[in-house]
């Protein structure tokens, strides 16, 4: 208690307000005392001011202590209220103290008045502190019930603490159906998937992710989660907090455009499709031919063979086109990388000028990454697609994918450096390169530098769009006649048994 008391004194003797401040100085409490007589000089000084404390005698000429207290109450009701009399009986002490009163002391004990000072000041701060504290709580509570987004708080074992308006809109609990129930109870749908977040939560302090989950009604919504760890007054982990975004519809309509862009790209293979598939029918024609002319044993089963590895091969080939313009494996999974290079390898190869030279390099293990697998394939896809069509006299087209820790690593794409283990993808050409105005711009829909027919100018703006969808990011180097490199990071994940 350093700063200096403001102390309002009824009291109408003035012997007994200097004896009372003497004993206050005496005791190093330091303070400074307004003292008045009259119920008239009492109200208008608590109309002037404010004060820490109030001092007051009991019995007073034409004016008593109860109705003071009662008037102090009204004018100031936070500031605290010490009888100092001399007349104050038991029954009188307990009547003030259910008015009121914080404390009382009789004049004939004024050296416990200190104490009783110090105290009655140290609690009114803590309530006055509390009160705040309460008080932005409740604002900031009434600010989350506001908000769109689903807005709930769980302890460490996965409890329910709160749970705002957003969240009983989308799911349908309200919060006395939710507050203090198991998330695993709620959602026992996605309990195990739920309880493997509030765990790297804890561990990590934060997790960023897609969730898919059950409503009350049984419906399906798609969610972008954010959570975020909530620590105690000693800075031990408490509890979770978590922002989840109701992204359903916006997750239809982004399939949509997908699969609208994976059609258009599938147009853009065709033409090596089909000189591919004619190829692979010559055989099964000849073969044909062959054996109607009366072929042998021998060469019947060689011709055969033959007319079979070529229509399997052309089978492949169609399923592999047909999965991807469907968008087969359209979820987020534990998505490990060698088998999505090992895919676009063999699409390049059986769609691609022979001009182009193909070489992947893939650093074995791989970390898996959380993804989906169809939309990272149209990632690798339209890079593949924009380096052959650099290379018209071919080239060299290398894919590549390792492991990489970043350490505060700075990118456009987020505001802040980014750190952790991530997986990167890389595809370099060796083509006409790019200028830097021309690489400034190619992320912006229907930007193209290819003649007209050739190309929508979609197919980075939508690797942009996936690769953010994947809490990623990508870089991009090139220079006229020196090629082109795109990097793409994807978080890498935990391979979990």
């Amino acid at each position: 208690m350093n700063a200096r008391l403001k102390i309002l004194h009824l009291e109408d003797n003035p012997l007994d307000a200097e004896l009372v401040e003497a004993k206050l100085t005496a005791d190093e409490l330091a303070c400074d005392i307004t003292r008045v007589a009259t119920q008239k000089d009492f109200s208008e000084a608590l109309n002037a001011q404010s004060f820490d404390l109030i001092l007051s005698d009991y019995a007073l000429p034409g004016f008593d202590g109860l109705s003071a207290l009662k008037l102090a109450r009204a004018q100031r009701p936070d500031t605290p209220y010490v009888f100092v009399s001399g007349t104050m009986g038991e029954e009188a002490a307990v009547e003030s103290l259910k008015s009121g009163a914080a404390d009382y002391v009789l004049k004939d004990r004024l050296a416990r008045l200190a104490a009783a000072i110090r105290r009655v000041v140290r609690e009114s701060v803590a309530r006055t502190r509390h009160a705040l504290a309460l008080e932005r709580i409740q604002e900031q509570a009434a600010l989350l019930d506001e908000a769109q987004d689903a807005i709930f708080v769980c302890d460490a074992e996965g409890c329910i603490q709160y749970w705002n308006k957003s969240a009983q809109r989308i799911y349908g609990w309200n919060p006395n159906e939710a507050v203090g129930q198991p998330i695993s109870q709620l959602f026992d749908d996605a309990s195990e998937r739920l309880s493997t977040v509030l765990r790297k939560t804890l561990q990590a302090g934060r997790w960023t992710g897609e969730l898919r989950q059950s409503t009350r009604s049984g419906s399906e919504v798609i969610m972008q989660s954010r959570w975020t760890l909530l620590r105690d007054s000693l800075g031990q982990p408490k509890s979770a907090m978590a922002i989840n975004t109701d992204v359903t519809e916006r997750k239809a309509l982004e399939a949509q455009f997908l699969r609208a862009q994976r059609m258009q790209t599938v147009g853009v293979l065709m033409g090596g499709l089909a000189h591919d598939l004619g190829n692979m029918l010559v055989p099964v024609l000849v073969g044909v031919e062959l054996l109607r002319s009366g072929a042998t044993k021998t060469d019947r089963d060689t011709l055969l063979d033959t007319m079979e590895a070529s229509t399997r091969r052309s089978n492949e080939m169609i399923k592999q086109i047909l999965s991807f313009s469907r968008g087969v494996g359209g979820e987020t999974v534990l998505l490990e990388i060698e088998p999505l290079i090992a895919e676009m390898r063999q699409l390049v190869i059986e769609t691609f000028p022979r001009a182009i030279e193909l070489e992947t390099r893939v650093a074995v293990p791989v970390n898996p990454v959380n993804g989906n697998s169809t939309q990272l394939h149209q990632v690798l896809l339209n890079l593949c697609i924009n380096a052959r069509d650099a290379m018209p006299s071919g080239g060299i087209l290398r894919i590549e994918a390792g492991n990489i820790e970043l350490r505060q690593k700075a990118t456009d794409w987020y505001p802040e450096p980014v750190t952790g283990p991530y997986v990167v993808l890389t595809v370099t050409d060796t083509g006409y390169g790019m200028s830097p105005e021309v690489l400034s711009n190619i992320f912006e829909p229907f930007f193209t530098t290819k003649k007209v027919g050739r190309g929508t100018g979609l197919g980075l703006s939508t690797v942009q769009a996936i690769v953010k969808n994947h809490d990623g990011f990508a870089e991009v180097t090139s220079e006229p006649a020196k090629g082109t490199c795109f990097k793409v990071y994807l978080p890498a994940a935990e391979r979990d048994a």
